[in-house]
């Protein structure tokens, strides 16, 4: 199985068009998306990149694990990030995080080490031994300025038809 990680920014007139906007910036605005808890199935490979989509796909399920952040407040930093830890046979566990703040190298910072601890009890959860050169980790920030902004980090599984 392939996890697709996209990231997107969107800018709209409400920070719900902004997130439409992060949608898009994605690849999976046209998707009802379901998101799962975190778990990565045995034998997966998480791929850098946009999912490819199909016409054909429009208002499909997107079964995915999701990081989110929207805002109105000019000049502050959004933040929102995905983590993950994989041992050889595929499995492992998302984490999803997100942050505001006034400079971006501290948001950036700020998730980073969340993302880190979270995957850290995680593991430990699972009796698991912790690597951190195991550990990936996906960030988007953007600031706001005159329209609300939103960010998003997608880890997409799946697009499935209704029926």
């Amino acid at each position: 199985m392939k996890i697709y990680i996209t990231t997107g920014v969107g800018f709209g007139k409400t920070p719900l068009s902004a997130f439409d906007g992060a949608l898009m910036d994605a690849g999976v605005m046209n998707f009802n998306l379901l998101t799962l808890s975190s778990v990565i199935p045995i034998g997966t490979t998480i791929v850098h990149d946009k999912m490819p989509v199909e016409d054909s796909e429009w208002g499909n399920k997107l079964y995915c694990v999701k990081a989110e952040m929207r805002s109105r407040q000019s000049g502050r930093f959004i933040g929102a990030a995905l983590g993950w830890y994989q041992l050889e046979d595929g499995r492992g566990v998302f984490v999803e995080h997100e942050e505001t703040g006034e400079v971006e190298s501290s948001v950036e910072a700020d998730l980073k080490e969340e993302v880190k601890r979270s995957i850290m009890d995680l593991c430990r959860n699972r009796s698991i031994d912790f690597e951190e050169e195991k550990m990936g980790i996906k960030i988007r920030t953007t600031q706001v300025k005159d329209l609300p902004a939103s960010v998003i980090v997608v880890a997409a599984y799946k697009s499935e038809a209704w029926s």
